[in-house]
């Protein structure tokens, strides 16, 4: 003998709840989300502060190749010893990562304990490679 099906509210309610929750997961995988847009907790903020990092660290990385290029004799009589202010660059810009790391670092350990540790360490290196870069830029200017 079968058990009749009976009515619950509570369950009604907490199936209808899932039965959207799929509808809005459904949709939200259809176009990726941009974290920088509109962040709405830490993670996002993160995520974006990371995103724009890795820009920051593109540019940075373009305009030393760019100065490394330009570091090239420029005609018969250009004595410059090229390959000795190339290695010293090399040598200066492995520093500076190391310096901007370990000051960086330095920061997040100052707040580890608080939510914000994240963007404050994301947000050092960053200014730090914006800085380095426009020096890289301006670099070999007199």
């Amino acid at each position: 003998m079968k058990t009749p099906i009976q009515y619950n509210p509570a369950l009604c309610f907490i199936t209808l709840l899932t039965l959207l929750s799929f509808g809005t997961s459904a949709r939200a995988l259809d176009k990726p989300i941009d974290p920088c847009k509109a962040p709405q907790n830490t993670m996002e903020i993160n995520e974006c502060a990371k995103l724009e990092l890795t820009k920051k660290d593109k540019e940075l990385n373009a305009a030393y190749q760019a100065l490394m290029q330009r570091l090239e004799p420029n005609g018969k009589f250009d004595d410059t010893d090229y390959i000795n202010v190339k290695k010293s660059l090399v040598e200066s810009q492995k520093n500076w990562m190391k310096y901007r790391d370990a000051d960086c670092k330095a920061k997040y350990t100052l707040h580890e304990q608080g939510t914000i540790r994240g963007i404050v360490h994301l947000s050092c290196l960053k200014e730090k490679t914006e800085k380095r870069t426009k020096e890289l830029l301006e670099w070999d200017k007199i």
